[in-house]
């Protein structure tokens, strides 16, 4: 297993004309999209990696992220812990998702928001759940 992107999510102001860039000019094929929410639609690149598009008015790129499937979940989680920078406002607390893959946000020096996640099958270490960021209810 190694590091990897996930997905990279972009913003755009017109979701019939980015999907028509997306899947006409570059060529990718659309995925299945789940209901967000607001206007979306994911397109897949290869190799397990997508790109998701969403219509949203951002006046600055809070809610755009790229997510890194990572080998070592545990120990990322914990640098990011010590290092303080994990990000719970835009889309919320750190949480198992149904799929079994963990989510959680951080944001770069600069601002950018990354997303933290690893396989489903992965062993997480079992004191993420009881931290004051962790959202309970999912696991």
């Amino acid at each position: 297993m190694s590091s990897s992107i996930q997905h990279v999510n972009v913003m755009v102001d017109d979701l019939v004309a980015a999907s028509e860039f997306y899947e006409k000019v570059m060529g990718f094929e659309k995925s299945p999209t789940p209901d967000l929410g607001f206007p979306a639609q994911f397109f897949a690149v290869g190799g397990g990696q997508e790109i998701h598009v969403n219509e949203l008015s951002d006046v600055h790129p809070e809610r755009s992220h790229f997510c890194v499937r990572l080998d070592d979940f545990n120990a990322v989680f914990a640098r990011a812990l010590e290092h303080g920078v994990f990000e719970t406002e835009t889309w919320g607390h750190a949480r198992r998702l149904p799929t079994g893959v963990m989510q959680a946000f951080v944001r770069d020096p600069a601002g950018n928001l990354i997303e933290l996640s690893c396989e489903a099958d992965q062993p997480v270490d079992p004191s993420i759940y009881d931290l004051d960021f962790f959202d309970s209810t999912s696991v």
